[in-house]
């Protein structure tokens, strides 16, 4: 349509150009929203499996609260646990098999990106819940940020940190935080997953 109205104003050449354009530019838009389609879809199913692998938490008294949105912006929570142990905020990472962990002293990449890239949204999140609910409880909230990570490979003998963040295996990340010391008695962790479970709604994208 726009290279007809190009013909029929400036002639065959500017049709051909826009024809062109407009090709091009439809092209890019359709390769953008299936990659952004195809990413959500691989996100999705590592959080899926990590439900699965958290479930097991459960039996121990331990609340779990999966893809829930926080009070600002459009960021999300994976998975919010709460237990004896304390409080985690969790974030699924569903990584190509290819990518490989380096480090080198304390600067660690994963393929391409800075350990530093990797961490900073579960870094927000862990500030944003923390926030929402000390607000809510009136007195400061410890939370604990973790990556649960699918694909890559992470070294099993010693727990690879960035900024203080465990960078785990998904299988790892239920006996991770089984084994933390406990700081929460059983009315503490109810109360917080009660206020949790307020301030902290499903997700529902807009």
């Amino acid at each position: 349509a726009a290279a007809v109205v190009a013909g029929l104003a400036w002639g065959w050449v500017a049709a051909a150009v826009v024809a062109v354009a407009v090709g091009v530019a439809d092209t890019v838009v359709r390769w953008r929203t299936h990659e952004a389609v195809r990413t959500w879809r691989k996100g999705a199913i590592g959080e899926r499996r990590t439900a699965r692998l958290l479930r097991p938490l459960e039996r121990r008294g331990y609340t779990v609260l999966h893809d829930r949105a926080l009070p600002h912006g459009r960021a999300n929570v994976d998975h919010l646990v709460i237990g004896a142990t304390g409080v985690f905020v969790v974030d699924s990472k569903n990584w190509a098999k290819e990518r490989r962990l380096t480090r080198r002293g304390r600067y660690v990449r994963v393929g391409r990106s800075s350990g530093d890239q990797l961490v900073r949204a579960v870094v927000y999140e862990r500030q944003a819940v923390a926030a929402a609910l000390a607000q809510s409880l009136g007195r400061p909230v410890e939370v604990t940020p973790v990556l649960a990570i699918h694909g890559t490979r992470m070294p099993l003998l010693r727990v690879t940190k960035v900024e203080g963040v465990p960078l785990l295996q998904a299988p790892q990340v239920r006996g991770w935080i089984g084994r933390q010391p406990a700081r929460l008695s059983a009315a503490e962790v109810a109360q917080l997953a009660a206020v949790a479970d307020r301030v902290l709604p499903p997700y529902t994208a807009s």
